[in-house]
């Protein structure tokens, strides 16, 4: 990842895949030690929607002024913040994706049992708030992103083309 072009989708597949067989490997072995699984509770999707709705407010609000259309000018330590947490969200939302996902797998072989069933149910809509959370991110992570100006040279300490809104 390099400052211009930001997180790239392939490591957010990356890290829900590498999270997803991790977290698969723990929840079996988690199982084996105590003959049942982590309950997922409704509980865990509150900060998911609280992180993404806050992701893409903060992150409009960057775009509006970058834009031209905002009347609030943010600091350009609020704006990197803004962009980092973007970011953060993107590869955090992955990685909650690959653990949720993980643990809706290792419940389908038993997807008759009603409680199995549930879990396995819980397991995929949380995986569903988790992706909206990454996709989030790199939507946030766009909008945080400086568009190129005419005149624009790199000796002259002008932002170069399509750099995120930091550095």
């Amino acid at each position: 990842m390099s400052p211009a072009q930001g997180v790239r989708v392939g490591s957010g597949l990356l890290v829900a895949v590498l999270t997803a067989m991790g977290g698969w490997l723990l929840l079996e072995l988690v199982h084996a030690a105590t003959g049942s699984y982590p309950q997922i509770s409704w509980l865990g999707l509150v900060p998911l929607v609280g992180v993404t709705v806050l992701v893409l407010v903060m992150t409009w609000q960057v775009r509006r002024y970058v834009a031209g259309r905002g009347t609030w000018r943010p600091t350009p330590q609020r704006a990197r913040a803004t962009l980092v947490g973007a970011q953060a969200a993107a590869l955090g939302g992955a990685a909650l994706l690959g653990w949720y996902a993980a643990n809706a797998l290792v419940h389908l072989p038993d997807v008759d049992v009603p409680s199995e069933r549930t879990q396995l149910v819980w397991g995929l809509v949380h995986a569903g708030a988790a992706l909206a959370l990454a996709v989030a991110g790199y939507v946030g992570q766009a909008w945080c992103r400086i568009p190129p100006t005419e005149g624009d040279d790199e000796d002259g300490g002008a932002v170069p083309d399509g750099d995120l809104a930091y550095g």
